[in-house]
């Protein structure tokens, strides 16, 4: 299943994000794809980066992208493990 945005949840995300420009170029990117995350992530990627990478095991730069962030944010030294250390 793809991740993807409605219209309405990118209107409120615009809404809170009003002055903050590159958000703004995000959201317009994001609109541009119907809400398709992966889409609007890897077209955002090659603005900036060019192509992007070609990634083992047919994975997505998506793909490797959620496995990285989910590894630092839930990891025992990632944002989960520093939190419980500190209560």
């Amino acid at each position: 299943m793809d991740a993807q945005l409605t219209s309405n949840e990118i209107n409120l995300a615009r809404e809170i994000l009003h002055d903050f420009d590159p958000a703004q170029h995000a959201l317009n990117n994001l609109e541009k794809h119907n809400g398709n995350l992966e889409r609007s992530f890897e077209d955002l990627w090659t603005e900036k980066n060019g192509p992007p990478p070609t990634m083992r095991g047919n994975k997505s730069l998506w793909q490797v992208t959620l496995k990285a962030l989910r590894k630092e944010l839930c990891g025992d030294d990632g944002f989960r493990g520093q939190q419980a250390r500190v209560y």
